[in-house]
């Protein structure tokens, strides 16, 4: 089924396919092509203390967090800032107005040029779409990306991006380091004072009390406490202390005490001080370069063989989904197969599109004449398809044309809107029938706008009309006129009808009419209107033996068929079938596919 639905959609297929695909690659090979280049960025969070080596090392989750946060920071404004001014990104590259700097150069304007702070933060806005970064899984790689229309200024921004970053890095640990210092330095001088004045304090004490004075010398009472101990016993002498109290004593040691403990903590703060200078020219990145970026030689935008797959698919499922669209809803019937897939019916023939028309001229001729006048031509051949199929369905269905059955057949022609050479066909196909030799009668049933009086050349009648209505009955004869050129008997229709005339056709009036002309007749052809404009056609459906709906070529909606086939299914008798005729089909068509063995004409 579909590869039949593609084979007779395959021109809608390509007319919605092929521009899209063509208009794609034109769109595609338009695009500036656009180069990314990457560097690879390995954070290690263990400690880079020199100083120090055997720092504990860090856990697994503040590793993780550490390394989300560095690729926020590689990506932050501030190292963006530095890779703009470093790399003087106030180019058009990075300044243009995007799609519409084009536009606004077509109508001869120009963008204002931005500067100072506007400028860089314009800048900074289209810098910011041109990095990626990303981390590499649950690793401690860091990817980073920039995105140019020249590989060569790509792969030096990405790795650009890389060194302020790094650079930074260790910029921010070296100000760290130096504002500890800093701390350190107040520190230390805080604790500088502290032991001047507990210095000052035990000197004063010292020099106050003289009996300190007679057990030595200043510098050999500090010696003997610094020897504190078995050595500062012996220093004492026999004679220290002799006419000291033990409370001097005491107090003396406390002064010193305290002078001592300032003067460790001065060392030690002085020791810190040293370390945290040293450390600030030491620094080092925790962050190091593993791959530097490398001129890309293919573009990452656009990725024509990706886009060209996917237009492609994209291309061919729209042109899919219009050949459904013109096949099921939107579109009129162009092929055979088409229409018996649609209407699930039957196909009794094609007939070409001829000049003629139904109302040519009172006394001319019109299209259902060629039956006559050409009767080797398309049209003429494919009315004679149309009776063997029609024959050949109501024997094999029904078995109602076999020897033995003595009453006539009844076969409506239908439609679904008007305009589809319903009527003419409905004369032709009736002329086939009286030129072969069957006794034929044709009934324009179409009360609203009867037309067959045309094709036969003859005035309307109101008799038809009047029997419907209840008049008496004038008989059969009396209604029929005959077309002297086939020997065709007709019954015309009257004027248009001004009332509605679905109850004239749903009494029993019009089903006895029929039964007597089955009696006197092998074919009984009956002309109905357009069923979406009337119901005429489903009174009439339930006594007639088969229904001949007509479909014109490229111009019946699907809906209409469709919805017109699904009535009919409906109030048609049983075993009656439902042929479809595909009318007015293109003759190129018809050359084709073999039409050159019939004449166009006679």
């Amino acid at each position: 089924m579909l590869i039949g639905l593609a084979h007779r959609q395959v021109r809608t297929i390509l007319a919605v396919a092929l521009p899209i695909f063509l208009l794609s690659v034109a769109v595609l090979f338009s695009l500036s092509p656009r180069y990314t280049a990457q560097s690879l960025v390995l954070v290690d969070t263990s400690s880079k203390n020199l100083l120090d080596p055997n720092t504990a090392a860090t856990s697994g989750l503040t590793d993780n967090s550490r390394v989300e946060g560095e690729v926020r920071i590689v990506r932050s404004d501030a190292v963006l800032l530095d890779v703009i001014r470093d790399g003087n990104l106030l180019d058009p590259e990075f300044t243009s107005n995007g799609f519409m700097e084009p536009l606004l150069a077509v109508v001869g304007l120009k963008r204002t040029a931005s500067s100072g702070d506007k400028a860089i933060g314009a800048v900074l806005d289209s810098f910011r779409y041109a990095v990626r970064v990303r981390r590499e899984g649950l690793t401690y790689l860091i990817t980073v990306g920039v995105t140019s229309k020249d590989a060569e200024k790509a792969a030096r921004l990405a790795n650009l991006v890389t060194a302020v970053y790094i650079k930074k890095q260790v910029e921010a640990k070296v100000a760290n380091t130096v504002s500890a210092g800093k701390i350190l330095e107040h520190q230390v001088t805080a604790a500088r004072d502290v032991l001047a004045q507990n210095e000052r304090n035990l000197d004063l004490f010292v020099t106050s009390h003289g009996n300190l004075q007679a057990a030595g010398s200043l510098q050999q009472l500090r010696l003997a406490d610094a020897q504190f101990g078995e050595t500062a016993s012996d220093a004492r002498g026999p004679n220290y202390g002799r006419g000291v109290s033990s409370e001097i004593v005491t107090q003396y040691y406390a002064l010193q005490q305290s002078a001592q403990v300032a003067r460790t903590q001065y060392q030690n703060l002085l020791t810190r001080l040293q370390d945290f200078e040293a450390q600030a020219s030491l620094q080092v990145a925790d962050s190091r370069v593993v791959s530097a970026a490398l001129a890309p030689i293919e573009p990452s935008y656009p990725r024509k063989g990706l886009v060209f797959a996917i237009v492609a698919i994209l291309a061919l499922g729209l042109g899919i989904g219009g050949a459904l669209l013109r096949e099921f809803f939107i579109g009129g019937f162009t092929s055979e197969d088409q229409v018996s897939a649609v209407l699930n019916i039957p196909l009794a023939s094609v007939t070409p599109d001829q000049a003629g028309s139904e109302v040519e001229k009172p006394h001319g001729r019109g299209l259902s004449d060629t039956i006559m006048s050409a009767p080797l031509s398309l049209f003429s051949e494919s009315l004679r398809r149309i009776r063997v199929s029609l024959d050949q369905t109501l024997l094999r269905n029904a078995g109602i044309l076999e020897p033995e059955t003595e009453t006539g057949v009844v076969v409506m022609v239908a439609s679904a809107l008007s305009g589809e050479g319903r009527s003419t066909l409905a004369t032709s196909l009736a002329r086939t029938y009286a030129l072969a030799g069957k006794r034929t009668l044709l009934v324009d049933c179409d009360l609203r706008k009867p037309s067959i009086h045309r094709h036969v050349d003859r005035e309307p009648t109101s008799a038809f009309v009047n029997l419907l209505r209840g008049e008496p009955d004038p008989g059969l004869a009396n209604m029929v006129v005959t077309d002297h050129a086939t020997n065709l008997s007709v019954i015309l229709g009257a004027r248009p009808a001004e009332f509605p005339t679905d109850e004239l056709l749903m009494g029993p009036r019009v089903r006895k009419l029929l039964e007597r002309a089955r009696q006197h007749f092998d074919y009984i052809i009956v002309d109905t209107p357009p069923m979406e404009a009337a119901v005429d056609a489903l009174y009439l459906a339930r006594l007639s033996d088969a229904v001949l709906f007509v479909v014109q070529w490229a111009t019946t909606p699907q809906k209409a068929a469709r919805k017109a086939v699904t009535a009919l299914r409906g109030h048609t008798r049983d075993a009656a079938p439902i042929i479809a005729v595909l009318n007015r089909q293109d003759q190129r068509k018809w050359f084709a596919v073999g039409g050159h063995y019939v004449l166009a004409s006679a």
